[in-house]
C-alpha cells in the first residue's frame, strides 16, 4: 500500500467519523444546504428577505424516512411489526407525517440556507404565510391576507406540497459588523451621592405601591392610568384584523397587537362605561400585519368596565399591619435600607457612563427602523429592571407602556448596546451559571416578599428567563470594565457651585446635547 492509499484511507476515516459525530439534525442540515435554492432580497440596513426552495427529492427522502420508524413501531391490524405497506400507513397516518416532515423540513432548511449564504442572523425568522382571519362578532371566516408569523406558528398554516418543491419565504434581521473600542482604563465620575428627605418619600411611596389594588369604578369619568375593559376592534380597510370582547388596556398610550395607540390616553380620559373610545393611527413599516404597512387604522374600544388604583394611606393601620410602632421608626428604616442600597445607586451611574463610553466609540450601522421585536427585547430588560428592584406591578405596567410608546426614541442606543455586550461577552467569554441566575431570583423573591419557586415560576412563565440573563452577564462586563477604569471622585454640591460662580462655562454646558451619562449624572445632582 504506498503512502497516497494511506492519506486516502484516513481522509474517508475522518469524513466517516464526522459524519457519525454529528447530529441527525446536523446531517440534515448538510444535505440541504447542497440541494436547496435560497433566493436572498435586501430589505433595507440589516434586514433581509429569504426565499427558500426545497426539492421533491429532498421532501420524498424524509418521507420515506418518516414512514420507516413508523412502519418499525407502528401497531397496524392484520400486519407484524415493520410488514405493514406504506400505502396502508399514508392512509392512516398521513396527514400527521406530512406535518412532521413540513416542520422538520422548514426549520432545518432555514439554517442550511443561512449557512450556506453566510447569514448571521439576529433572533429567530419571521415566516410569510396566508391566514384566513375569523370573524368573532359573526362567527365567520374573513378574506386571506399575509401575516409574518414565527416558525412554530407559521408551519400550521404551511402544506407539503404533492408535486413539486416546498417553498417559503422569511424575514429576518442580521448582525452588524464592527470594532470594539479601547475597554481598558474607561474614564467615569463617581458621584457622592447622599439621602434627603424626598429620597424617603420616593421610598415610601413605592411600598405603599406594592400593596395597591385595582378597584371598580362604580360612577365617574376615565382618568389617567385608569384600567379599561371592553369590547375592541382594530379595522384596517374596513376590515378587522383583531376583535375581543373582554380587552383590558390602561388610560393612556400603549401597543396593542404590537401597534402603536398613540392618542388613546388622552382620547379616554373623561369617558364612561358604555362610551366609545375611538382613534386612528398609521400602522408602522415593519409591522407582522404585511399587509397593513404604512396604511390608516382605527382602533375602537366600548368600555364596560373602569378600574382604578387604591394606595393605602400612611396611618397607624398600615403602619401596624408591616410591623412599625410609629412613621418615624419606618422612615428610620428605610433611611438605614437605602445606605446599604446606595452603593447600587452609585455603581449604575458609573455603569451608565460606561455604556455610554462604549456607545460613543462605537462605529455600527443600524436598522433604518427597529422591528417590533428588538423594541419588545428592550423593554422585557427595562421590566426585569424594575421587577428586581421591587417596583409596584401596576407602576412596572404604566413604565413598560410608556418605553413601548417613546421606544423609537431610544430604541437605537439600546440596540447598539446589545451588539456591544454581545461581542465584548464573546471576545471576554463572559456568561452566567445557573447557581448565579438562582442567586439573582432568590434577592428579587426577597424584594417582593414572594417564594423564591414562584418567582423563578413567573420569570418562565412570561418568557423573562433569558432576559435575566442577559442583564446579569451585562452586570458582569460593566463590573469588570469598571475595576479597570479610571474613576475620579465628583463632588455634586462643589459643581453646583461652581456653575453659579462660572456662567459663560454654564452658557456653554447648555449648548450642550445631552447624553446618557449627562442625564445619569444630573438627575444625581
Amino acid at each position: 500500500m504506498t503512502d497516497e492509499d494511506v492519506s486516502v484511507n484516513e481522509q474517508e476515516e475522518t469524513i466517516e467519523q464526522t459524519n457519525e459525530d454529528m447530529t441527525d439534525e446536523q446531517a440534515l442540515q448538510a444535505k440541504l444546504k447542497e440541494s436547496i435554492e435560497v433566493t436572498v432580497e435586501d430589505l433595507g440596513s440589516l434586514r433581509k428577505r429569504l426565499t427558500v426552495s426545497v426539492p421533491k427529492e429532498a421532501i420524498d427522502e424524509q418521507l420515506d424516512n418518516q414512514y420507516d420508524e413508523l412502519r418499525n413501531d407502528a401497531q397496524v391490524p392484520g400486519f407484524r411489526k415493520g410488514r405493514a405497506p406504506q400505502k396502508l400507513l399514508e392512509k392512516r397516518f398521513g396527514s400527521e407525517v406530512g406535518d412532521q416532515v413540513t416542520a422538520n423540513l422548514v426549520s432545518n432548511s432555514y439554517f442550511a440556507a443561512i449557512e450556506k449564504e453566510s447569514i448571521d442572523p439576529l433572533g429567530d425568522p419571521l415566516v410569510q404565510v396566508k391566514v384566513k382571519e375569523s370573524d368573532k362578532r359573526n362567527k365567520e371566516e374573513g378574506k386571506e391576507i399575509e401575516k409574518l408569523l414565527n416558525v412554530d406558528e407559521a408551519i400550521k398554516y404551511i402544506d407539503l406540497p404533492k408535486d413539486g418543491p416546498l417553498s417559503y419565504t422569511c424575514e429576518l434581521e442580521v448582525r452588524p459588523t464592527f470594532e470594539l473600542p479601547k475597554l481598558e482604563k474607561i474614564p467615569v465620575k463617581k458621584p457622592k451621592l447622599d439621602i434627603t428627605d424626598e429620597h424617603i418619600d420616593e421610598e415610601v411611596k413605592r411600598m405603599l405601591m406594592l400593596r395597591s389594588n385595582y378597584r371598580p369604578v362604580e360612577d365617574g369619568a376615565v382618568e389617567a392610568d385608569d384600567i379599561l375593559v371592553g369590547k375592541s376592534k382594530m379595522i384596517v380597510d374596513g376590515d378587522v384584523l383583531k376583535s375581543e370582547d373582554d380587552a383590558q388596556l390602561a388610560a393612556r398610550d400603549q401597543r396593542y397587537d404590537g401597534m402603536l395607540l398613540e392618542g388613546f390616553g388622552e382620547a379616554t380620559v373623561g369617558k364612561k362605561v358604555g362610551d366609545t373610545v375611538s382613534i386612528e393611527f398609521t400602522v408602522a413599516e415593519d409591522d407582522d400585519h404585511v399587509e397593513a404597512r404604512g396604511k390608516k387604522a382605527t382602533f375602537e374600544l366600548v368600555i364596560d368596565d373602569i378600574k382604578r388604583l387604591e394606595t393605602p394611606e400612611l396611618d397607624d393601620e398600615f403602619l401596624s399591619a408591616i410591623g412599625f410602632d410609629s412613621e418615624k421608626e419606618f422612615r428610620d428604616f428605610i433611611k438605614e435600607r437605602m445606605e446599604v442600597e446606595i452603593a447600587q445607586q452609585v455603581n449604575r451611574v458609573l455603569h451608565s457612563q460606561i455604556e455610554q463610553y462604549l456607545l460613543d466609540n462605537v462605529e455600527l450601522e443600524l436598522p433604518a427602523g427597529v422591528s417590533q421585536r428588538q423594541t419588545e427585547r428592550i423593554v422585557a430588560r427595562q421590566m426585569m429592571d424594575l421587577y428586581s428592584r421591587g417596583i409596584a406591578e401596576s407602576e412596572i405596567t404604566k413604565q413598560t407602556d410608556e418605553l413601548r410608546t417613546k421606544a423609537a426614541e431610544q430604541a437605537k442606543d439600546d440596540l447598539k448596546n446589545f451588539f456591544v455586550m454581545e461581542k465584548i461577552a464573546e471576545e471576554r467569554e463572559i456568561a452566567v451559571s445557573e447557581e448565579e441566575l438562582n442567586t439573582a431570583i432568590s434577592d428579587i423573591a426577597r424584594q417582593r416578599n414572594k417564594r423564591f419557586d414562584r418567582v423563578r415560576d413567573e420569570i418562565i412563565s412570561t418568557n423573562h428567563l433569558n432576559t435575566l440573563y442577559i442583564r446579569l452577564r451585562d452586570q458582569k462586563i460593566l463590573e469588570m470594565l469598571l475595576a479597570d477604569a479610571d474613576v475620579t471622585e465628583k463632588e455634586v454640591g462643589k459643581k453646583k457651585e461652581s456653575k453659579e460662580k462660572e456662567p459663560k462655562a454654564k452658557k456653554k454646558t447648555a449648548k450642550k446635547k445631552t447624553t446618557k451619562k449627562d442625564k445619569g449624572e444630573e438627575d444625581n445632582d
